[in-house]
């Protein structure tokens, strides 16, 4: 199965938002994101907002101001986050005949959104991207585009076709088949290092790579400035077998020739399994994983 369709802008402290075509959703809502995106911003049926920092939602008001007078946008963001619940209240009365009709829904960790088409949803997953309190609340989310498929049961996938139909006609289909799930894309937003088990199986992973060198990203964390850096991201995307990485959230601080190569090097010395695609900060790509950085391994 091809990656879907990313349309993406990302340079950090100035704008974020990714666009998933194939699904029709966004995901955060940065400065400018209705310029960049024209007409486009029509074909959005949801938003979903990782987290409450202005780089991330300042182009909420223009985009719904756009697209919510048909009350059929729905926008989703962590149940725990004040400034988010404070911004829908705001926007809600902001215009009563736009975004005023906007269907707003947090969401408690691990809850989920049916969207188009059948059998498909969005799910939510905890990230660290805020000092942990006590009791701890989770103020910033990362996203799965999930689908439910009907595969047939272990233990009948050796039988012979027509023994599965005989089988089939006899007790239909529910007794031959299981329901699983195939986890189509994974959006971390702004965080530290995932654990690999949040995203494993992810045919596509969009990680945020702030910085290049682990010991700059772990200096800026002790800062309050938590995010992830290159090799931490690699292995992340390894253990979790994922087929295409996109990299996004990448510093200014780099030049591009510097972050490609970085990124080529670092693939190559871990002889990385999966495709590789890099988001530039400051250039708007309209299909980010059709140009590719690294091809993955021939041995995949």
């Amino acid at each position: 199965m091809d990656p879907p369709k990313i349309s993406i802008f990302s340079t950090p402290l100035i704008s974020t938002w990714v666009l998933d075509d194939t699904h029709r959703i966004l995901f955060d809502a940065g400065d400018g994101v209705s310029a960049m995106l024209d007409a486009r911003v029509h074909r959005i049926r949801a938003v979903a907002l990782t987290h409450a920092h202005r780089d991330h939602c300042s182009g909420l008001l223009q985009l719904l101001n756009l697209t919510g007078e048909s009350g059929e946008m729905t926008v989703v963001y962590p149940q725990a986050s004040g400034a988010l619940r404070a911004l829908s209240s705001f926007l809600s009365g902001f215009d009563t005949r736009s975004t005023g009709r906007v269907q707003w829904r947090p969401l408690a960790l691990d809850d989920t959104l049916d969207i188009e088409p059948a059998r498909h949803f969005i799910r939510c997953f905890a990230t660290d991207h805020y000092p942990v309190g006590d009791p701890p609340r989770h103020l910033s989310y990362g996203y799965q585009i999930v689908r439910h498929v009907d595969k047939v049961r272990p233990e009948l996938r050796n039988l012979a076709r027509e023994e599965l139909d005989a089988i089939r006609l006899r007790h239909g289909r529910d007794y031959i088949t299981q329901t699983v799930e195939d986890v189509l894309l994974s959006v971390t937003g702004d965080t530290m290092p995932l654990d690999p088990a949040v995203v494993a199986g992810s045919r596509a992973l969009l990680h945020e790579c702030t910085f290049l060198d682990i010991d700059e990203s772990r200096d800026m964390a002790k800062r309050g400035h938590p995010h992830s850096a290159l090799d931490d991201v690699l292995a992340t995307a390894a253990a979790a077998h994922v087929e295409y990485l996109g990299l996004y959230h990448m510093s200014r601080r780099y030049d591009d020739s510097t972050i490609m190569q970085t990124v080529r090097t670092r693939c190559a010395a871990m002889r990385l399994a999966c495709k590789v695609s890099v988001a530039l900060p400051g250039r708007v790509y309209d299909d980010l994983f059709a140009g590719r950085v690294w091809d993955g391994t021939p041995d995949r």
